[in-house]
Order: C-alpha cells, then sequence, then structure tokens
C-alpha cells in the first residue's frame, strides 16, 4: 500500500518548517508570498490535496501581513496547553491491581484538553469563523508530526511555543469502561507562560482577541493579564489541572475577578462549595458565591454532564441560566468538556447571546461522547442549530 503524503513530505519538498506548512493551510495571510507559493507548488508536485485547501491563483495577501492588518477581522482565538496522543482501550470493567485485562481494540487518538478545546472551536465552521491557534508545546518525532497534520485538517494551527525536553509529543493512557466511565494517567507537560506572551502581538489588536488557557498554567497566567488585557486580549480559564488553592474561596475569587470567563465542572465547584450537593442546589450555591464577590466578576459558566450545564452572568449571577444536554448513548465521555468550552467561546467571539450559546455548546458536547477519542465527533455551528430546532 502507498504511504500517505503528509505536511512533512510537503515540509520537506518545500524547505520549509511544518509550523510553516500549517500557517499556510489555515491561515495563507500571514505567510510571506513566495514562501507560500513554495509550499502550494510542493503539494502539487507530491500530491498532498486535503479537502480544506483550495490554490489561489494569485497571493492573498502582502508579504509579511496579518490577517487583521488586511481588513480580515476574523476573532483570534488562542488555546494554551495541552496536545498529547491518546491511547485508548476500552475495557467491561476496570482491571484491578495485578490484573491482565484484554482490550477488544487499542486505539490512537489525537487529545488534550487545550487542543480539544481548539478543535471544537474551529468545527463550529462558516457560520462562526475563527481563527484558531494551538499554543504548546511539540516534539520532533513521528507523532508530533501526526498531530500538526491533524491539527491543520481539522483548522488549527499550531503555535509551538516550546519543544518538550524529550523532543517527543505528550502522551496519555485513557481507559475507557463500559457507560463511558474513563480513567486517565497523563504525563507532565511543562509550558513556559511568559515565552506565549512575548511572541504574541503587541499594542492594541485590531479584531477581537482571546486566549484561554488550561487550570495548570492558571498560576503562571494570572501575573500576565493585566499586560494581555493592554493589548486587546479577553482571557479564560478551565479546572483541569487547577491548583488546589484556586478550588478555595480565595483562589477561586481570583480566578473570577481577573478573568473573563471561568470553566467548572460539577467536581470542581463541589470543591470550591465544601460540599456535594444535587445539580439544582449546586446551581442556587454557586450563584450565591459569585454573587458574595464584591468587584468586576467573570461570566461563570458550570457543566453538569447530562445534566446539562448553566451560564451564571457576570453582571447577574444570582440569575443563572440554566440548558440541557442532547440525550445521548454515552460511549467515552473524555473532551466533553472541553468541546462544550470551544464551541461556547467560539459563539460568544461572534457576540451570539449566552443562552443560545450554551445551548449549542450543549449538543457539540453531548455528540463528542458518541465515539471513541475527545475529538473524533466534531459539529458545525449549522448542524448543531438544526438538532436545537428539533428538540424543542
Amino acid at each position: 500500500m502507498k504511504r500517505r503524503v503528509g505536511i512533512a513530505d510537503v515540509a520537506a519538498a518545500a524547505g520549509v518548517s511544518i509550523g510553516t506548512v500549517s500557517n499556510v493551510l489555515n491561515s495563507p495571510g500571514r505567510v510571506r508570498s513566495h514562501t507560500r507559493e513554495r509550499v502550494y507548488t510542493a503539494m502539487r508536485e507530491i500530491g498532498y490535496l486535503p479537502s480544506t485547501l483550495t490554490f489561489p491563483a494569485a497571493p492573498v495577501a502582502a508579504p509579511g501581513s496579518s490577517p487583521a492588518l488586511n481588513g480580515d477581522l476574523t476573532p483570534l482565538l488562542v488555546s494554551m496547553g495541552y496536545i498529547s496522543v491518546d491511547l485508548i482501550a476500552r475495557l467491561p470493567v476496570m482491571p484491578h491491581r495485578g490484573d491482565r485485562a484484554t482490550a477488544a481494540r487499542i486505539s490512537k487518538a489525537l487529545g488534550g484538553p487545550a487542543a480539544n478545546v481548539a478543535v471544537a472551536a474551529a468545527a463550529l465552521g462558516p457560520a462562526c469563523a475563527l481563527d484558531v491557534e494551538l499554543a504548546t508545546a511539540i516534539g520532533n518525532d513521528a507523532d508530533s508530526l501526526w498531530a500538526l497534520e491533524r491539527l491543520a485538517e481539522r483548522g488549527v494551527r499550531a503555535r509551538a511555543v516550546r519543544s518538550p525536553f524529550n523532543e517527543r509529543l505528550s502522551r496519555c493512557i485513557v481507559l475507557i469502561e463500559e457507560g463511558g466511565e474513563r480513567t486517565k494517567i497523563n504525563e507532565p507537560f511543562p509550558l513556559d507562560s511568559k515565552d506565549l506572551v512575548d511572541s504574541l502581538s503587541v499594542g492594541p489588536m485590531r479584531r477581537r482577541c482571546h486566549m484561554h488557557f488550561e487550570g495548570y498554567h492558571a498560576r503562571a497566567m494570572l501575573p500576565l493579564v493585566a499586560q494581555l488585557r493592554k493589548q486587546g486580549w479577553t482571557l479564560s480559564t478551565q479546572d483541569t489541572g487547577l491548583e488546589d488553592y484556586f478550588r478555595t474561596a480565595d483562589g477561586f475569587a481570583e480566578l473570577v475577578l481577573k478573568l473573563d470567563r471561568v470553566f467548572l465542572s460539577r467536581r470542581s465547584a463541589t470543591q470550591i462549595l465544601g460540599r456535594t450537593m444535587p445539580s439544582d442546589r449546586l446551581i442556587e450555591a454557586l450563584a450565591e458565591k459569585l454573587a458574595s464577590l464584591s468587584g468586576q466578576r467573570a461570566e461563570c459558566l458550570l457543566t453538569l454532564g447530562m445534566d446539562g450545564a448553566a451560564v451564571f452572568p457576570a453582571v447577574a449571577p444570582t440569575r443563572p441560566i440554566r440548558v440541557p444536554a442532547l440525550s445521548v448513548e454515552v460511549v467515552d465521555g473524555t473532551g466533553a468538556g472541553d468541546a462544550f468550552i470551544g464551541a461556547y467561546l467560539g459563539q460568544r467571539l461572534h457576540d451570539v447571546d449566552a443562552a443560545q450559546a450554551a445551548a449549542l455548546a450543549c449538543i457539540c458536547a453531548s455528540r463528542v461522547m458518541t465515539g471513541i477519542g475527545a475529538q473524533e465527533v466534531r459539529t458545525r455551528l449549522s448542524d448543531a442549530r438544526q438538532m436545537l430546532q428539533e428538540t424543542v
């Protein structure tokens, strides 16, 4: 069988980096015209024809220019954090210590919370057009090249802030039980937040720019919030990887009073509030907690699994917006919360109101759970709207 041509082959043929090829695929206006044409020529010569790519007959932008400087005000979403190769095994029940278990299949998929957020946002399609970047650490191994190609095909441009110390992509082992419950084992993923901020555009932004970072990086990113705001960025985080401090009353307050949006799961909300409660009472208690904070608050979002989600508006947290989840047969719950975040942020960057954005994001998240892997079931906004109409 003939090997499939990939972006690593294109990069070698054009004499450029894989990152440059990724930029040409997803945001050609950011690449100098002569470099862009070299890449297009290499693609034609070696037969690389991804379905999402069109070859322009003439340069689409002036050399060295960015989309914003050429009148393209497409909102920019930067998702910062983990990308990994997920090795997924589906088992009837979780093995005990010392057991040997046989999975029907062990599959390989692209994962990582930040990567999942980026892919879900990019999947929304033309109805919610976005310029999506993943700021992460990528190595030089075969898995890294494979990941870059998958991201490019899914409409995400990778910004490699640094390479891992071992020059290979992070790995994650995912064990899935029948019913979708999973156990995950991931590797450490150090990322220098300062390096990322230094690499971003400086000065007033001419388009809407939003940065989302995982909880793993909250401690490092919070001191940089003021600098990013001066440049025109809005910011959000999620509870994945949050330190224990940010799950306390004081730590949670710091997030809410410094950022624009904070995404929480049921588990984190329970830790912050100090007790386990049914969904309705949990929403009430979190609303009371947010209302007790003085100052400009972030919009908060609480995901509740099959109970849907709740939005706590920044100006009126005591009037939360409740939205249901789509009823589905759960195969794998991995990445559902990330998909909700990506779909929600993408819509809000286009000024979709919170209630509708959350309802559609719940549909996107629910559909992720019908397949194996966090990125294998992706939902266009137009399809989500149709599904929402059918459920009304």
